[in-house]
């Protein structure tokens, strides 16, 4: 099933134009700015269960966060997780929002559901309202590049979800957010000529390296 066959997807929703979108989401994963979503009343993000990274960098957000709220395990780069409650809230989501938004986090700051939209996917089985969103939004094209790009996305994603045994260790990410963005990062390997399954999956994993190297 894909977004736009749940309940909801004829309430669209604009998107935006997508070249710009896709060039805003690359500069936000390469940690120069946050995304600009229009969110509304929706705040599917704040409640389906997601465990959030809170960086070393983060410094503001560690400020704010409860020490209660971050799980003991640090991670060698000295990344916490923040959980959720049983409901599968943000612990920091309260009366309706964001309880400590002007010191989120960069994950919140980075996070778009529009990324499912371009990708062809939805955010998984259990996130319906985040879903239910994916399923509205729709990108408009100012030229055919635009078209072009986004088909390139979504092939990304198609070929990772399709081709895991030609990846290192027989396997690529499997949450769908980690898929997205992969797809992000190395869309342009399906901009030219496509290959060999065994040649598109090196340069996909070339391009990832080399969008995270020139972010560091």
């Amino acid at each position: 099933m894909t977004g736009r066959d749940l309940p909801g997807a004829d309430a669209t929703l604009s998107a935006g134009n997508f070249s710009d979108w896709l060039r805003a989401m690359r500069a936000a994963l390469a940690g120069n700015a946050g995304m600009d979503v229009a969110c509304g009343d929706c705040v599917g993000c704040c409640t389906s269960s997601y465990y959030i990274k809170v960086r070393a960098q983060d410094a503001a957000a560690l400020q704010h966060i409860p020490a209660e709220d971050l799980l003991p395990e640090t991670g060698a780069d000295g990344t916490r997780l923040m959980g959720f409650d049983a409901a599968g809230h943000c612990p920091m989501f309260a009366g309706g929002g964001c309880s400590i938004y002007p010191h989120r986090p960069q994950t919140c700051r980075t996070y778009d559901c529009r990324i499912f939209t371009a990708t062809g996917m939805t955010a998984g089985e259990k996130r319906v309202t985040i879903n239910q969103r994916i399923a509205r939004w729709r990108f408009e094209y100012a030229n055919d590049t635009g078209r072009a790009e986004h088909r390139a996305v979504t092939a990304a994603a198609n070929f990772l979800r399709q081709h895991p045994v030609r990846f290192p260790n027989g396997k690529v990410p499997s949450l769908p957010g980690d898929i997205a963005v992969l797809a992000v990062k190395a869309y342009t390997v399906f901009l030219g000529d496509v290959k060999d399954d065994r040649a598109t999956a090196a340069a996909l994993i070339e391009a990832c390296r080399d969008f995270d190297a020139a972010k560091s």
